[in-house]
This record gives C-alpha cells, sequence and structure tokens, in this order.
C-alpha cells in the first residue's frame, strides 16, 4: 500500500485532493446529496428485494451510480454505469503481463483503451473537465498530472473500481 503520511506523499496528496475537490463532507452540497441519495436509488431501484443483491450486475452499477453521484453530483444513466463498470469487469486484463497480451493479439489492450476513452467521454458528457483542471492545480507541483486527463483517468478508475 502507498503511504498516505507526510509531505512527500503523492497518494497522499491526491487523496486529500480528491477529499477537499469531491467528498468534503462539510460542504454544503455534498450534505444535499447525501440526503438525496436514497431517492436517486430508489428511482432505479423501485421495488428491492434481498435477492436482488445477487444480481451482480445491478448492484455494481448501482455502486458506480452513487459513488458518481456524490463525487459529481451527476447521476450517471444506465448506459453510462455499464461503461463505469467495465473497469471491474475488465479487471483481469490489468494484471496480465505484456506478454499474454501479445500472445492474445493485444485483445484485452484494446478493451482498456476503448474503456478508458469511453470514461473520459463521460467526464466530457457530464461536463465534468474543470472539476480535473481545479483538482490537478490544486496539488503540489510535484504531484500535478501533464496532461490533466492522467489525473481524470487515475480517479475515474478508482470510481469505477469501487
Amino acid at each position: 500500500f502507498l503511504s498516505n503520511a507526510g509531505d512527500n506523499s503523492e497518494w497522499g496528496a491526491i487523496r486529500k485532493a480528491v477529499h477537499h475537490h469531491f467528498l468534503d463532507c462539510g460542504m454544503e452540497s455534498y450534505q444535499t446529496r447525501v440526503k438525496e441519495l436514497p431517492t436517486k436509488i430508489a428511482a432505479d431501484w423501485s421495488t428491492p428485494k434481498l435477492k436482488d443483491l445477487s444480481d451482480f450486475m445491478l448492484v455494481q452499477k448501482t455502486v458506480c451510480k452513487c459513488i458518481f453521484y456524490m463525487c459529481f453530483g451527476k447521476w450517471l444513466e444506465e448506459a453510462d454505469a455499464l461503461v463505469m463498470i467495465g473497469w471491474r469487469t475488465n479487471a483481469a486484463m490489468w494484471i496480465l503481463p505484456r506478454l499474454v497480451h501479445r500472445f492474445l493479439f493485444n485483445i484485452g489492450i484494446g478493451k482498456i483503451k476503448t474503456l478508458r476513452e469511453k470514461t473520459v467521454g463521460l467526464v466530457e458528457k457530464y461536463e465534468l473537465q474543470q472539476a480535473f483542471v481545479g483538482m490537478n492545480g490544486s496539488l503540489d507541483a510535484r504531484w500535478q498530472r501533464k496532461p490533466v486527463v492522467t489525473l481524470c483517468d487515475e480517479i475515474m478508475f478508482g470510481i469505477g473500481f469501487a
């Protein structure tokens, strides 16, 4: 695990920035989203049953929608939630060595590249670019990402894997 203590912790700086920009519990907008979240879930999942929790697709989409909403205040459409759960469903591709990808004709790399492009497309669709520009600008120069889309990619990876 990466350390998040001290001034020389890149992970600590990123984590602090995520909380400051997206998950600050003291912000009124955050508290409003917390209150509205049950209504958002109920609109998508009107008659919940315990058995529904065995539906991994439903649970993964709901979790991605909730985290995206809590971070950005935007409720994902169904198709967009499917894009975001692609981070989790393609997890096996992340751990394969490059040589294995080559034997598989880079199909996995192609899937990951397409997923990253679609995810950045969601950031554009929901007009969230400035949130990442602001977050990147708030980081110490040592930790800033160039280009900013790199930071966007890292954060969206985390949301999709949640």
